[in-house]
Parts: structure tokens; sequence; C-alpha cells
């Protein structure tokens, strides 16, 4: 699967990159949403990992403007904002999934498994 990482911790984009790399995946990394959402709006992606808070437009922000575009890929908004009301508003954006930091990377590639068992 190519997948999009939008997560503007270098580190955590990097482990994930790696990490989804090293079981057979295409990894982008963007560290900021509206370098995520140019990548996304201008490049084939099977999947998007998105962080909720970024340092210039929110998770839920670059999710909608996906949705506005056109874009019907399955985004996974992942965050340390685990609140009810986070969640809430991350779905309501238009994210498919939602996981909260930290997390275990098995929990990760099961629901990346998912999606590319439909894919």
């Amino acid at each position: 699967m190519r997948i999009l990482v939008i997560e503007d911790d270098r580190k955590i984009a990097l482990l994930l990159a790696e990490a989804l790399g090293d079981v057979g995946h295409d990894v982008t990394v963007c560290l900021t949403g509206r370098e995520g959402l140019a990548q996304a709006l201008s490049r084939s992606f099977s999947l998007v990992l998105l962080d909720y808070m970024l340092p210039d437009v929110d998770g839920p922000g670059v999710v909608r403007a996906m949705r506005s575009a056109g874009l019907d890929l399955p985004i996974l908004m992942v965050s340390a904002r685990d609140a009810a009301s986070d969640i809430a508003d991350g779905l309501a954006s238009g994210a498919d999934d939602y996981l909260t930091k930290p997390f275990r990377l098995d929990d990760l590639f099961a629901k990346v498994g998912a999606w590319e068992a439909t894919a």
C-alpha cells in the first residue's frame, strides 16, 4: 500500500515510516498539514495516517479539505487527544477511524491490514 503519514513530530513520523516500510508499504512522510494536503491532492495514496495536532492546519481541517476536494481514501487519525469529544470531532470531520497515542504497532498494523484487505 502507498501510505501518506502526516505527523509533525519528526521522530514519530520516521518511526511510523520505518515500521510500515519494514512490512512492505511505500510510505511518504509530511511534517505539516499543508504539505500533507498538497501530497494527497497530487499523488495517489491508499491510506492516510494523520495527526490531529499539526502546527499549521489541524487534522480535522486537513480531512475536511481532502473530502471537499473529492478524495475518498481511508484516513486514520492518530492523536494523543483521547477525550471523547476529540475523537468525535475527528470522526465528524470525515476521518474513517481514530487511534490514540501511545499505541502499539500491532494495533496500527491491524487497522492498516483491514483497509489493505478491502483495497
